[in-house]
């Protein structure tokens, strides 16, 4: 089965940390990209609840194997929508989340953003070569 695993040590630094989104194969070949979630200086343990800046909370989660196209600045072009939406942990929600391209100024909104050009898409391609084999949707695990 195809699957995805993002992976990011949070921290405190006012820098952008990074991470890695891991595309597997059923033969267990895995491809690695370059991602981050969140705003520099909200990627600490517990900023995932901070609506806008913190990266996406820890989970499971889905996308579809094709994307759809969003002009929203910042992203401006292929946007994986993740479910569910929104994430709810008591009172504290989540919501928009997806993996595309980080455009524009680095870091995300709690999506999962691809940081290199190439490598996103390579990543595109990859999910559309997977769509066409009848897959529609791809397991997203988020650890920390």
């Amino acid at each position: 089965m195809h699957s995805l695993t993002f992976e990011m040590r949070r921290g405190t630094s006012e820098s952008l940390l990074e991470g890695l989104l891991h595309l597997s194969y059923p033969d267990e070949s895995t491809i690695s990209y370059r991602s981050t979630s969140g705003c520099a200086g909200w990627q600490r343990p517990g900023d995932e609840w901070a609506r806008g800046k913190g990266p996406i909370p820890a989970g499971r989660y889905e996308i579809p194997a094709k994307p759809y196209w969003l002009d929203t600045r910042g992203i401006e072009g292929y946007f994986f929508h993740i479910t569910p939406d929104p994430v709810v942990s008591g009172d504290l929600i989540r919501s928009e989340l997806g993996i595309h391209f980080d455009a524009n100024v680095p870091g995300t909104a709690g999506c999962i953003g691809l940081m290199n050009l190439e490598g996103w898409q390579g990543f595109c391609r990859r999910l559309l070569e997977i769509a066409a084999l009848g897959v529609d949707k791809v397991p997203l695990t988020v650890r920390y």
